[in-house]
């Protein structure tokens, strides 16, 4: 059995272990409270998937290499991949660097566009994890069990945005040192370890969206947080569902907790049970009700699917039209001998 089935397994077991402490009828009858207002949510997820697109295609240094509708399809079918499958974020990005490359871009082009994208989304969840934290441990006394927790995850945040931020100062190749090093180590082997030279240079132009150009850069991250806004309000209309009243800097400090697990447990399949657990111990630590924070986990995975089952569609349609071109290609290329 491979690891992310057993992560799979685990968490299904944590899943139902919550399922029955918190009672299956008091989670139904939360979970039918949702009723329309699963429309407005959703419109807010496949929102917070548009703005991520506009900071995709800003990312490409080809000036109009790609139509925002590309970068839009190409964006949800990296998100089917990782939803929809056991290989997470690991297949997710080299999907949409390979579907940039079939839109023109070299796949080094397409990766480092995915890549810049991805690290600036995650600069702005840790500041927003370290903010919304730091709030929860001064506002709210939390078991020491989460005060740990909530210390250890501002400690890693910012260390990864300390070391992050020297890296592009120093123009050091932080990745690629990493990956060097694991390949010392014997951890990359075969096929699984890259070429440096093409590693550098993803790196080269990561560098020249977040150190070179800092109009470039201040954009992206204002698109960034908007996309993070989106899924603050996305959350408030949540609450607002199940009759959940709370001010707005809470829904922060929930989303905020949650951040973190989001990267944290990305090779968990569907993040089954974590995402439940995840949302049961905020709700604890603010004196909602668990069982509002297990259905909140549900609608936002059913969410989730529903935007994944739309990035399928258009995976499937990239492609198919992908093979139509090639196979007119031929047919162009006789058509001048048959004059």
């Amino acid at each position: 059995m491979s690891s992310r089935m057993v992560l799979l397994v685990a968490g299904t077991a944590l899943l139902a272990l919550l399922l029955w402490r918190l009672g299956p009828a008091e989670i139904l009858e939360t979970l039918g409270r949702i009723g329309w207002y699963f429309v407005p949510i959703l419109l807010l997820g496949a929102a917070h998937q548009a703005t991520r697109a506009l900071a995709l295609n800003a990312c490409i240094l080809q000036p109009r290499m790609l139509r925002y509708r590309d970068a839009l399809a190409i964006r949800l079918s990296g998100e089917a991949v990782q939803t929809l499958t056991l290989t997470g974020p690991v297949l997710a990005e080299p999907t949409k660097a390979w579907l940039l490359e079939r839109r023109g871009l070299t796949f080094t082009d397409g990766f480092a566009a995915t890549l810049t994208e991805y690290l600036i989304y995650s600069f702005v969840s840790a500041a927003m994890a370290i903010v919304g934290l730091v709030a929860l441990l001064v506002r709210f006394q939390p078991s020491p069990t989460i005060r740990s927790v909530a210390i250890v995850i501002v400690v890693l945040c910012v260390a990864f945005l300390v070391a992050s931020a020297i890296a592009i100062a120093c123009r050091f190749y932080l990745i690629g040192t990493i990956i060097s090093a694991l390949g010392k180590a014997g951890v990359l082997r075969g096929r699984l370890k890259p070429d440096l030279s093409a590693v550098n240079r993803i790196e080269d132009l990561l560098l020249v969206v977040l150190r070179d150009s800092p109009a470039r850069f201040a954009v992206i991250v204002a698109m960034e947080i908007a996309a993070q806004a989106l899924l603050v309000f996305e959350l408030f209309w949540l609450l607002r569902a199940i009759h959940v009243v709370v001010p707005v800097s809470s829904v922060f400090l929930i989303e905020a907790w949650v951040k973190f697990f989001d990267f944290a447990f990305l090779l968990v399949p569907l993040q089954v049970g974590v995402l439940e657990g995840t949302y049961a111990s905020i709700f604890g630590v603010l004196g909602l009700p668990l069982a509002g924070g297990f259905v909140l986990a549900l609608v936002r995975r059913a969410r989730g699917l529903a935007i994944a089952a739309v990035g399928l569609a258009m995976l499937g349609l990239m492609t198919r039209r992908r093979r139509r071109d090639l196979a007119a290609r031929p047919n162009l290329d006789r058509a001048p001998e048959a004059s």
